[in-house]
Order: structure tokens, then sequence, then C-alpha cells
């Protein structure tokens, strides 16, 4: 299972992937930057195994569905740092993430892999979790709050009313 969420209201969120198999999951927790990049980078990995003739030019995505609610005691890290690649040999997409308290020589907290249509659906619902934060300014790209935005290509001005 890979399951990428966002808990809490936007602006306030915390981010996390769910991994594993059965009921041998960990919760990764990681900044927003972080979630996005991983899943930036499982579609740079797909257009580079493309270009290489490695896999199709299209790949069904198959979503895994939680069926059961999370186990209490799921053990929670916070992630450091990530790495994927490609497992040629099973055609699978191998994710590995450490801990932010590991020593740079320590094994990951963290080892899986997943199959291709698996690894695409992760992407596609890590870019609907970030998408579902707050608007971005057009001109600026700053975040816009419940309160408004002043962007600073306006000098400072709110628009007239």
């Amino acid at each position: 299972m890979l399951e990428a969420e966002a808990i809490g209201q936007p602006g306030q969120r915390r981010f996390r992937l769910i991994a594993g198999v059965g009921l041998d999951l960990v919760s990764l927790w990681m900044e927003k930057e972080q979630l996005q990049a991983l899943g930036l980078a499982i579609e740079q990995l797909f257009e580079q195994l493309r270009l290489a003739g490695l896999v199709r030019s299209r790949i069904s995505e198959q979503p895994a569905a939680r069926t059961a609610p999370l186990p209490p005691d799921l053990p929670e890290y916070v992630v450091g740092k990530m790495a994927i690649g490609y497992d040629e040999e099973h055609q699978r997409i191998a994710i590995f993430a450490h801990d932010i308290e590991q020593d740079e020589d320590d094994d990951p907290v963290f080892a899986g892999r997943a199959s291709l249509p698996a690894a695409k659906a992760l992407a596609r619902q890590i870019a609907q979790v970030i998408a579902a934060g707050r608007p971005r300014c057009p001109r600026c790209g700053a975040v816009i709050g419940p309160e408004g935005h002043v962007c600073p290509h306006d000098n400072g001005h709110l628009p007239l009313e």
C-alpha cells in the first residue's frame, strides 16, 4: 500500500506517506515540499524509463484503496531524505526513506517496492494532495490565505473595488 495524505486545514496541514503491505505499515511524515518532490521524481523516472524503452508509454493506474483503518500502533518516522530507483528485474519502483535523526550510513527506515501502476497512482495522488492546499497568487506565487493577499506586484496597493 502506498498512500499520500494531508491532515489538517490548508495552511496548517501535515503530510505523510503510508507505506507497507497488509498490516505491516509505516507512517512517513514529511514536509509538503518533500512529498511534492517525491511525486515529481516518480513522474520523471517514468519519463526516463519510457525514453529508454523500458516501459510502455501508457501505464494504467492501480490505486491502492485503504480497506481497513490504520493500526493504532503504526510506526512513525520523520523523513530526512528519500531516494527512488527502478528495479529492472522485477519492473518495480523502489522507494527508500531515512529518518531525520539517522546517521547517513544507517539503513533506511523504509525500503519498499511498488508496481508501476501503483507508483503511477501514487504520483497522481500526491499531485491531488498538494493541489488541495491554499491557492497561490498567479502573479507572485505566494500563498493566498483566508484573509486575502497583498501582492508585491501591486506595490502594496489593494485593487479598487
